[in-house]
């Protein structure tokens, strides 16, 4: 029916809808929820737009909206579609929010804007909520008798997790020189863990210190065993003096740490464009209080620039948060290093061997590590064939470990087109590439201490910024060129058009420099600290 909606504004009480399209007085417009569908007048404006005007005190003598999601509607005669939202109005939305507070300021009724996909076009849910203050913060009223016994469910199981915690921890009230290593999302230890682990034995620390170890995927368990396994690891938790994480544990969301342990987040990605944690605050992020990432008593993260962003992500003082760098780059650039992940890599593939690389290795579509994919349609599998035909390349293909299908590569193209998704340290891959093509990824700071290109292949960029939320402008802070089109890509490489400036400038802002490596900074300042102010 090519109606979308262009642009919503407030005028006190009243919801202006501007809408565009031909013949939009021939359809009919809708707000729709599960329970309630409401009518919308319709006013032309000019040639092809058209206006609604919504007083949300007083629908259609509906009085008010009700506690519910809602949706714009065309209908024309049998047909019926979403509506969609102009692009520009996507980043806008979140500016839109109201919120109308009554009854001494105890009572508050919201309207919120929320971008979605729906059936690959980003449309526009308009959430509808009375909302009652309850202690601290304001909660939404439950309403369903499954969601009342999920949060019921909930706070039991957090009840019972933090309680059985306090028991072993009081039995446990020798936890000097203790150390946990631990991760919910990665099995075995990998990254900045890993190259902890391995400095504390060079050290010989490990004399000194038990080092422990726990390693599962919770989000790839099922809940029954996800329930047992906590129940083993919060014994593990309570023995404790030290736990370091890399990544989101949300066993901190169900117990709360002795004051003699202390929870340090080595954070996995080094600056990336995605928003996490609290960066997403309001559109589908933690909760206030119960979230993990306020457990950390320190964050280290790879540089001073990077201190803000994180203090935004995991919702901690600014005074937490260590910028140290990540121990996985500490010997990045160590010749040695690199010549034995160079050969481990061509032992595994000497198809690379003498071949120029092209790796690309994007970040996942979808909400989450079970939702996770990435649309192969978008790459372009004939055109890079030729090219790396015609130049001896090669294109490798590492998919984000949350995405579990796999390209299908056409016989044809082995030669010069493979799949690495495999390969598990992404690391030693980028010691044997000379281009890398990304998106969103983290990948990104790893990969610009070797000062070679970097092309961001986003053809779903507005959409991406829309519905995922960034940290950052992409086409501001993106460290190379930007291609919107596969054909872009190819054009880029041909040409060598690499906006090697944006890289220099991003090295700049994102990495501190230190005397020690970050390990040892670690080691020192928190490991050895510790031990001392005991």
């Amino acid at each position: 029916m090519n109606v979308k909606i262009i642009d919503i504004f407030w005028d006190r009480i009243y919801l202006n809808i501007i809408f565009q399209g031909k013949d939009i007085d021939k359809n009919e417009i809708f707000l729709k929820s599960k329970v309630q569908k409401i009518k919308l007048e319709i006013k032309q404006l000019e040639e092809n737009k058209y206006s609604s005007v919504i007083n949300i005190t007083n629908i259609r003598d509906i009085t008010m909206l009700k506690n519910e999601e809602y949706l714009f509607i065309a209908k024309k005669q049998d047909k019926v579609e979403e509506i969609c939202i102009e692009t520009d109005l996507g980043y806008k939305l979140e500016k839109l929010d109201k919120i109308y507070r009554y009854s001494d300021q105890n009572l508050a009724y919201t309207v919120t804007f929320i971008p979605e996909e729906r059936k690959n076009k980003i449309v526009c849910t308009l959430i509808s909520r009375f909302m009652v203050i309850n202690d601290k913060y304001y909660k939404e009223q439950i309403k369903g008798s499954k969601n009342k016994v999920r949060r019921a469910i909930f706070i039991l199981g957090k009840n019972c997790f933090n309680y059985i915690y306090k028991i072993c921890s009081f039995l446990h009230f020798n936890k000097k020189n203790k150390v946990l290593l631990m991760s919910e999302t990665r099995v075995p230890i990998y990254g900045n863990l890993k190259a902890l682990d391995e400095r504390i034995k060079e050290r010989k620390l490990n004399k000194k210190f038990k080092i422990s170890y726990s390693f599962f995927k919770t989000l790839e368990t099922r809940k029954i065993n996800v329930i047992f396994k906590y129940l083993k690891l919060v014994w593990i938790l309570s023995k404790q003096e030290l736990i370091f994480v890399d990544d989101y544990c949300p066993i901190f969301k169900f117990i709360k740490l002795s004051n003699k342990t202390k929870l340090i987040q080595l954070w996995h990605a080094g600056v990336g464009f995605k928003s996490v944690g609290y960066a997403r605050f309001g559109f589908g992020g933690p909760y206030p209080y119960t979230s993990c990432h306020r457990r950390y008593d320190y964050a280290v993260v790879g540089g001073e620039a990077l201190i803000p962003v994180y203090e935004e992500v995991f919702g901690i003082s600014k005074e937490k948060i260590l910028p140290y760098g990540l121990p996985r780059l500490d010997n990045f650039l160590d010749d040695k290093k690199i010549s034995t992940s160079k050969e481990k890599v061509y032992l595994n593939y000497p198809i690379l061997k003498g071949k120029k690389v092209i790796l690309f290795a994007p970040t996942f579509r979808g909400s989450g590590q079970k939702s996770a994919n990435y649309p192969f349609e978008n790459i372009k599998l004939d055109l890079i064939y030729n090219l790396c035909k015609k130049e001896n390349y090669i294109f490798a293909i590492k998919m984000h470990p949350f995405v579990r299908e796999r390209i299908q590569i056409p016989k044809d193209y082995k030669e010069y087109i493979i799949d690495l998704s495999d390969y598990t340290d992404i690391n030693e891959l980028l010691y044997v590439t000379d281009i890398l093509i990304t998106d969103y990824s983290s990948n990104i700071y790893d990969f610009s201490l070797l000062n070679r290109p970097i092309i961001f292949y986003t053809f779903d960029l507005d959409y991406y910024q829309i519905i995922n939320k960034v940290h950052r402008p992409i086409r501001e802070y993106a460290p190379g060129k930007i291609c919107m089109k596969f054909e872009e890509v190819i054009e880029t490489i041909k040409d060598e058009d690499f906006e090697m400036d944006k890289l220099n400038k991003f090295r700049e802002e994102n990495f501190s420099i230190h005397e020690k490596t970050a390990s040892d900074m670690i080691i020192d300042n928190i490991i050895l600290k510790n031990n001392d102010d005991d």
